[in-house]
Formats: structure tokens, sequence, C-alpha cells
């Protein structure tokens, strides 16, 4: 064998891929996260004002929690009331606008009681246990909490505070629970991801198509119960509020307020392209109608159900316009399930080369994109959504034709 021929099995064979590599890699990455956000975080850190509020999406959880915990859990859709809190804490110009809904509120109240780093730190430890929980349970190996840790969108998440680790928990523990039948708490599960209800997008099809009925009405009854529940504590004010600011949250969306090189989205990547928004908007929904008829098919199919699963979370990037890079650690989910259902073998040559890239790319699109112009947010999901697809597709039954 060649140099050459070498390298090549390498990377196709994933020669790279072996335990003795991948587990000390993901310890090292881990506490790198670690050492970072602990000196940015830390009371004389740099992302700290005042020595005590982190500047960061986190303001906005913190300080929302506090308003519901004071009473006036409305004042978070207030626009200039918001700022108004927010302004001892930020740079002129700065804001952190809170658009979740209502029910996110009742799961963040409890942080408002609390000095704001200790807050930050018990949200993303939290967040990050529960998200490791799901995945150890996919792979039936403490390696889940590893796989999780170690994704650069792991660190992203907690480096801007969100709630992204929290949305794969709901979403891996959903899945991981229907995968043993237990479609009850599924759907219990998968209802409380309505606190992001574009992380779900395709749940319904997939139950539907799969014939999880009992899931699909556990989810409805569990988001219709959260939301009422969220009624009678915060009030119909606070709901108003909310469907008030829709609109805001819709200019947010078209003007890219994020930053359209930030984004994981079909549409951002169609606005980075020039197209005008009502036509992104137009691109975006035939990329959401594949990506349902994509779910629709694989989940009706005889497949295994990680690989179903790993379809349908790749896919649900496809079929939102709003997506930034901390919800790839959503990733980790579809990652998890490949691997159990692969039994963490090749199905194709460069597999698990793809699966890799793709992680590479989540931690590094965005600032190439904004060096570039050229939109590469989607690279990281499209190439896991291509690996989960081809991995579907071996592993369903050909049709022989007999010979004369």
């Amino acid at each position: 064998m060649t140099q050459e021929e070498g390298m090549a099995a390498y990377f196709s064979q994933a020669h790279w891929a072996t335990r003795d590599r991948l587990i000390p890699a993901g310890f090292m990455a881990f506490a790198a996260y670690l050492g970072v956000l602990t000196y940015f975080f830390s009371p004389s850190g740099p992302a700290i004002v005042d020595g005590a509020v982190p500047i960061s999406d986190f303001l906005c959880f913190w300080l929302a929690g506090g308003e519901v915990m004071h009473g006036r859990p409305s004042v978070v859709y207030d626009n200039s009331a918001f700022l108004a809190l927010q302004t001892p804490y930020l740079e002129p110009g700065a804001f952190y606008p809170f658009f979740y809904p209502p029910t996110f509120l009742l799961l963040i109240a409890p942080l408002g009681m609390m000095a704001a780093i200790p807050a930050y730190a018990v949200s993303q430890a939290v967040s990050l246990a529960l998200a490791g929980a799901a995945c150890a349970r996919i792979l039936r190996s403490w390696t889940g909490f590893l796989l999780i840790a170690a994704m650069p969108a792991t660190f992203n998440a907690m480096f801007h505070g969100q709630n992204a680790l929290l949305c794969a928990a709901l979403l891996g523990g959903g899945l991981a629970a229907l995968s043993e039948r237990r479609q009850v708490l599924a759907g219990i599960l998968i209802g409380l991801l309505t606190i992001k209800p574009q992380m779900g997008v395709l749940l319904p099809f997939a139950f539907l198509a799969a014939g999880y009925h009992r899931a699909f009405v556990s989810a409805a009854a569990t988001a219709v119960s959260f939301a009422a529940l969220s009624w009678l504590i915060l009030g119909n004010d606070t709901w108003q509020a909310f469907f008030e600011q829709a609109v805001f949250t819709g200019q947010a969306t078209d003007q890219g307020m994020a930053g359209f090189f930030k984004m994981a989205s079909v549409y951002a990547s169609a606005r980075m392209l020039g197209l005008t928004a009502s036509l992104a908007y137009l691109v975006q929904a035939l990329a959401a109608l594949a990506a349902v008829m994509l779910v629709w098919k694989v989940w009706r199919s005889s497949a295994e159900f990680g690989i179903k699963a790993a379809v349908l979370v790749s896919a649900g990037f496809f079929a939102t316009p709003y997506v930034l890079p901390y919800d790839l650690a959503a990733m980790a989910i579809a990652i998890a399930f490949l691997m159990q259902a692969t039994r963490g073998k090749q199905a194709f040559p460069y597999m698990w080369t793809f699966v890799a890239l793709a992680v590479l790319l989540s931690a590094s699109s965005r600032y190439l994109g904004a060096v570039t112009g050229v939109p590469l947010g989607l690279l990281a999901p499209a190439l896991l959504l291509f690996v989960s697809v081809r991995v579907h597709n071996l592993s369903q039954p050909r049709e022989v034709e007999a010979l004369a």
C-alpha cells in the first residue's frame, strides 16, 4: 500500500476514530471549554460587569426570572421597559430581547432568586447534565455525556448562557423514551420542548407517520397544559404581551438582527446570497416541505429507530428559519442515535469522517461566513443529514430482479 493509499484508508475507513483517541480528545475539549468559561465568567472576568453580572444572552434570562418573581412577567415582552432593565449592564445600543413564550418563564423564574453568576452556573450545569443524561441513555454508556460535552456547539451554548442544551435534553430524552416504547413520557418531554417550538417542527409528522399516536396526543396535551399553567400563573397580560411582541420577533428574523452569517438556516443562507426576505421565506418554505416529506418517508420505513431519529433531528435544522450556532448542540442527539444504530461501525466509506467534519464546521462556519460572506452555517447539519439519509438508504432491503 502506498502512502497515498494509506492516507485515503485512514479517512475512508475512519482509522482515526479509535476509542483511545476519541475519549482523551473529548476530555481535553471539555476541559478547554471549562477553562475558557471560568476565565470569562469569574467575578473578575471580561464577560462580567461590576463583578457580579454576566454579559451574554443569559442576562435576559436572569432579568426575566427576576421580573417573574417580582410579579411583573409581562415586562420582559415590553422592549422599552426590558431595555431599561438591561441598560445599567450594557454598552449603549446593546439589547438582549426575550423571544421565548411565557412557558419558558416558568422554568427560569427560580434563577431570579439567585445572584447572577451562581444562576448562570447552575442553569448551564443542570442543562448540560440533562443533555448528557439523554445522550447516555441513547448510547447506554457514560460516553454519551462526553459526546455532548465535547461538542463545540455546547461551548457556544454555555458561553452565551443559552437554553440550547436544555432543548437538546428534551429532544433527546423524548426520542430515547420513544425508542423504548414509552410513548406517554416521550410526549411529555416533547410537549415541554415548546419552550423553543422551532426545535420540534417535524416531530408531529414523525409521530403520525410511524403510528405513535399516544406520543402525539401526550405531546399535544402537555403543550396545552403547560401553556394553560403559565396563563394561570403569569396572567393573561403576559400572553397578550408575548403575542404583541411577535411583530418585533418577525422583524428581527427578517432583518437578521442576530447576523445572517451566524445563522444556520435556509432562510439566512438565502438572505446572504442576496435574496429578498419574501423570496428567502419561499425558499425556506420549500426546504421545510422537503424536510417534512423526507421525515414522513423515513419514519414510515422499516429502518432501525436510531436511523430514523438521526434523520429527524438533522432534517429539523432545515424546517425553521431561525437556527443559531448554539442550537447545533442538538447534533449530538443525531450522532448518538447514529452510533447506537450502527454499533459504531461504518455503513459506508468516509461516514465517520463526514460526521467529524460536520462537528468541526459547527464550530467554525459562523466565523468563516463573517469573513467570506459565503453562507456556510448549513454545512454542518447538511453533512449530518447526508450521512443519516445515506445510512437509512443502505439499511433498506433492495429489490433483486430475477435472472431470466
